[in-house]
This record gives structure tokens, C-alpha cells and sequence, in this order.
């Protein structure tokens, strides 16, 4: 019906300005992973864009950003490109070459640009190196913040006046006086006691006002949202949510969609959770984008050390427990409870373009699409996370992360149940300019369509190294222990779980369309048990003199591997004793 409308569309509109095919080949390098360098997909679940009608596509395009065509993946990929850009893409993929037959793949491969080290189609464009040192620089930032914080705060900053009327307000900016730091003000409600930059939260009406303060009917504030959002804060002490109306703190801004505004009008000071709990959270708004407990996190916010239990989270996009559209850093965060939507939805983080570092999620999370047991859709990074979780949807559904588009996930893993249509992963659904290091899943992974794999559903121009899945894993099509469907690098793993489909399957790759698969090991063709360091070169007896990365565990979270951690006992795998399968400890440390 789609289609229909937009020939309708696009013959109705005989007159629009040429796209230049030389520039929309430069604008869409990031569609390739997905659609392939000359718009022939590699991947049966993607359409084949290559040779479509110049209008046509430009309209489809258009339907992406406004929404009429709802996909998150697409949506994150054109939403910030002009109608000019926009044609210029239409373009590009209009002059190529349509492929429709599988007996013309080898003249598509012909057609294709010399790659990177993975083959055709396989060039680095995305500097990896830039955005992983981004991620350890805010990892040192939150680490500072730790190192600098007080250790022992007294109970008296806390000191309230319980014998108040409940609803008394006597400054009138909508929060009761029992709970309110400054009563008699209406210019603020908290108070910084200890005088150390963290304003105390003592009471969920406090953590509520943070987003309320002045909004109810009658009520009034000279403290703006933009103020409080820039603050700091630490929790004093547990919190029941109970029975709240919580408002999301931050927000995707006047249009409401957060692609456009990124972290522009979230909450952008640093949230020290001291350790405790906030228990009972609920919030339904099944149609809006940006909804956790921090609707959106800016850049330079923080979230730490805070756990939530019993959390039930609803929305339409970006939906998290804790943050609903993340480009800040969440640190030693966890939660339980539920989370459900239809785009970019996950347990702890719907999307997430920062970091999330020792994060936690046990539950359920429900997804149409890009969603994830700890983060739904992904441009940022994950490192040294878990997630124990029942998670359903159709496409791009993963136990860790559903969608993990120029993202790096490492030292992490996953464990339960996964189901979902097409692209679904025990650990990452779909993996594209991606990086998967370090990580293992122990999932069974139920698909009923194609790209199906233990540990990863799709992955195309990315990188899969040291990884292993157990879990058992079926689908139709493109069905894998380890990984469905492969255009990329797949290197040092193994699978040990059942692997059924009813088209093409394998015990570790279910289809290699291009790139390489390396040093991989399954029941059928090896005894793992009987697998050794040295047998398999993951732990070798000599110690490797070059890429450290790719042997030794980031024990410190620095970047770099230091001198210190260049020792048998940091290597990234560990193969126990007799009759033990190998493991991977670096999630264990940091």
C-alpha cells in the first residue's frame, strides 16, 4: 500500500530538482552495511534499492523522516540530511545496476569498489579508533567525578519536618511543603547542605519536581527546567515510587523526536545514585519518544551508581528503564522490571549514542523493532554489561543490544531468551560498522525467519572477535550457532548450541556472503573441551608480541593495553582444566 501512494506521489509530481549520484555516494556510505555499495542487499531482509526509479526512492526517503514510514534504523540515518542530500542519495542508488537474480552475484561483487581488509565492501570508513578513545575519555570523566565525590554523608541533610500538612504548599510551586528544602521559596526545592555541588534528593517528590517544579495547575517557579536540568544531584536514601505520575526528566524538546534534537534538552548534570534504590517506577506514554526515568540524557550527563527495581517502563521510541534516549554515560547502573514500545527499546537504555559501563538488566523488554535486553538502538558504545531477560519482537532484536549501528560492545554478555522474526541475536541483532569484542551469550535464540544466530543476527562491514554463544538457535533462513548471516569479520569463537532452520543453517555461520571467518570451532567438527591456548592461539604460551587488544583483557578501561596487563593470566580467554570448555573472563574485571 506504501508503494502504491508514493508512485501515486511521485508521477503526481513531474517536476524535482536532479540529485548528483557522486555526492550521494559520499552521503550514503552509511546505507551500504545494510543495502550494499551498489543497493543489491546482501541480506534477503533488506530491500534492493540499486536501479529504483530517482523519484521513487527520494519519496521513500522523505517518508522516512516524517514518520510515515516508520523505522529506526532508517529514521537514524536520514533524519539529519536535507531534501538536496536527499536527492543526491536517490540518485546514487537509482544508477546502479538492479540485481535480482541470486545467479548474478558474482557480476554485483564485480561491480563494487576494492574493500578493506574483509574484501569488497569491507573498507573501514568509520574511524574507530577517534570514537573508542571518546568513550574511554568518558569513562575518565565519571571516573573523576568518583574519585572526587564524599564518602560519608550524615543522615541530618536530610532533616524534614514530618509533622507538616501533606497539602501544604506555602510558596506555591507544587510541591508540598513536607517535602520541599525551601518551603518558603518558590525559586528552589532542594537544598546543597554539605556544600559539595550535589544538590540532596531526600524524597521522590523531589526527584519528580526535578521535571514538575512549577507545571501544575496554579503553581509557579523562578527555578526553569533549563536550571534544574543543568544541576547535580545525589540520592540520600531508597525511594518508592509508588503510586507516582512520574514525568521523565529530560526530554526530546518542542518537536518531541530526539533524533532531531539529540541531548539538546536532556538532563545534563551528573545523578550520583550513591548506591541505592528507587523501586515501583512506572510510566506509560505510548506516544512519545524519550521515556525512562531520564527521558533523555544530554552529553555531558552522568548517571551513576543508582539501581531501579520493579520498573515498568512504556513509550512509543527510545524507551529505557533508566534512560530512555541516551548521549551521556551511565556508570554502575542496573534494573528490573519491564520495558516495552516500538522503536529503540531496552531494558536499561532505549538509545543510547554514549556509554554504558558496567550496566545491569533483568526482565522483560517488548520491541517491534531495535530492541535490546540492555540498549534497543545503538551508535554508542557498552562495556562490561549483562543482562539476564525475556525478549520478544520482529526485527533487529538482541539479547544485549538490538541494533548496534558504528557502536562497540565489549567484555559483555547476555543470558535467556530472545525471539523474533528477522536479524535476531542471542547478543546483538543486527551488527553493522560495528565492533563486538570480548562478549559471549548463553541464549536460546527462537527466529522464524532469516538472519538467526547464537550470537550475533546480521553482521555486514563489522567485526566480530572473540565472542562464543551456548544457547540453542532456530529460524528458517541464514541460521548460525554464532552469527545468521556474515559480510563482515568473524574471528576466534565458538558454538555449542542445537541449530535448526529449514533453509541454509551452520553450527557457527549460517551464510558467509563476503568477508572472513576465523579460527572457529563447533561440536561437530572439534572436541572444545579438548581445545587449548596454544592449539588455538587465543592464549598462546609465548606471548604475542603485537595486538595486545586482540589477546589481553583492558583491565583498567585505559584503551591500551600497559605492561602490567601483557601477563598469561590477563588473556581474554581462559581454558581451565580437562574436560572445561573455554571462557572468557574479561567481564569479570574493570
Amino acid at each position: 500500500m506504501v508503494s502504491i501512494v508514493l508512485f501515486m506521489q511521485m508521477f503526481a509530481q513531474a517536476a524535482f530538482s536532479a540529485g548528483d549520484p557522486v555526492r550521494g555516494k559520499q552521503l550514503a556510505t552509511q546505507c551500504f552495511a545494510c543495502h550494499g555499495v551498489d543497493g543489491n542487499s546482501p541480506s534477503p531482509v533488506n530491500p534492493k534499492i540499486g536501479g529504483q526509479h530517482e523519484q521513487y526512492l527520494l519519496l521513500a526517503l522523505k517518508a522516512y523522516v516524517d514518520g510515515t514510514r516508520p523505522n529506526s534504523l532508517m529514521s537514524g540515518a536520514v533524519l539529519d540530511k536535507s531534501e538536496q542530500e536527499l536527492e543526491d542519495m536517490a540518485a546514487y542508488f537509482a544508477a546502479q545496476k538492479a540485481v535480482t537474480a541470486p545467479d548474478q552475484k558474482e557480476s554485483a561483487k564485480k561491480s563494487e569498489p576494492p574493500g578493506g581488509p574483509g574484501g569488497p565492501g569491507m573498507a573501514m570508513r568509520f574511524n574507530y579508533g577517534e570514537r573508542d578513545a571518546e568513550f574511554i575519555s568518558m569513562l575518565a570523566r565519571v571516573r573523576d567525578y568518583e574519585q572526587h565525590r564524599q564518602l560519608d554523608l550524615s543522615a541530618d541533610l536530610c532533616r524534614a519536618p514530618e509533622d507538616m500538612p501533606v497539602d501544604r504548599d506555602l510558596d506555591n510551586d507544587g510541591l508540598a511543603d513536607r517535602y520541599d528544602a525551601a518551603p518558603t521559596s518558590a525559586g528552589e526545592f532542594v537544598a546543597d547542605r554539605n556544600q559539595d555541588g550535589y544538590y540532596e534528593i531526600c524524597n521522590i517528590q523531589q526527584l519528580a519536581a526535578i521535571a514538575t517544579l512549577g507545571t501544575a495547575d496554579g503553581a509557579r517557579t523562578t527555578l526553569s527546567f533549563e536550571d534544574r536540568r543543568n544541576r547535580s544531584y545525589q540520592l540520600m536514601t531508597d525511594l518508592d515510587a509508588a503510586g507516582i505520575e512520574f514525568e521523565p526528566i529530560g526530554n526530546c524538546g518542542p518537536t518531541g523526536n530526539c533524533m532531531r534534537t539529540m541531548g539538546q534538552f536532556g538532563y545534563a548534570g551528573v545523578f550520583d545514585g550513591r548506591g541505592h534504590v528507587i523501586r515501583n517506577l512506572s510510566i506509560s506514554a505510548p506516544e512519545r519518544g524519550g521515556v525512562g526515568l531520564f527521558g533523555v540524557l544530554g552529553a555531558s550527563g552522568i548517571v551513576m551508581h543508582l539501581s531501579l527495581e520493579n520498573a515498568r517502563v512504556a513509550g512509543r521510541a527510545g524507551v529505557g528503564a533508566i534512560v530512555g534516549s541516551n548521549f551521556g554515560t551511565l556508570y554502575f547502573c542496573s534494573a528490573s522490571g519491564e520495558t516495552s514500545g516500538m522503536m529503540a527499546i531496552g531494558g536499561l537504555v532505549g538509545g543510547s549514542g554514549g556509554l554504558v559501563y558496567r550496566g545491569y538488566y533483568s526482565g522483560r523488554v517488548n520491541a517491534r523493532q531495535a530492541g535490546g535486553g540492555l540498549v534497543g538502538d545503538m551508535t554508542g558504545a557498552v562495556f562490561s554489561s549483562e543482562t539476564s531477560i525475556e525478549i520478544s519482537g520482529i526485527r533487529g532484536i538482541g539479547g544485549l543490544v538490538g541494533l548496534n549501528t558504528f557502536g562497540s560492545v565489549l567484555d559483555s554478555h547476555a543470558a535467556g531468551t530472545v525471539k523474533g522474526s528477522n536479524d535476531i541475536g542471542g547478543l546483538v541483532g543486527v551488527n553493522t560498522d560495528a565492533k563486538v569484542r570480548n562478549s559471549f551469550a548463553a541464549v536460546r535464540v527462537l527466529g522464524d525467519s532469516t538472519n538467526i544466530g547464537g550470537l550475533v543476527g546480521f553482521n555486514s562491514q563489522s567485526i566480530v572477535r572473540n565472542g562464543y554463544a551456548t544457547g540453542d538457535v532456530s529460524g528458517v533462513d541464514a541460521v548460525g550457532g554464532l552469527v545468521g548471516r556474515n559480510k563482515g569479520i568473524v574471528a576466534n569463537g565458538y558454538a555449542t548450541g542445537m541449530v535448526s532452520g529449514s533453509g541454509k543453517a551452520g553450527a557457527v555461520v549460517g551464510v558467509i556472503v563476503e568477508g572472513d571467518v576465523i579460527g572457529t570451532y563447533d561440536p561437530e567438527s572439534s572436541q572444545l573441551v579438548n581445545l587449548t591456548g596454544e592449539s588455538t592461539g587465543w592464549a598462546p604460551n609465548e606471548l604475542p608480541a603485537s595486538k595486545p587488544l586482540q589477546y589481553f583483557c583492558d583491565s583498567n578501561g585505559n584503551g591500551f593495553i600497559d605492561p602490567a596487563e601483557r601477563v598469561t593470566k590477563n588473556y581474554i580467554w581462559s581454558f581451565g582444566g580437562p574436560q572445561e570448555l573455554p571462557q572468557i573472563q574479561c567481564s569479570d574485571r574493570g
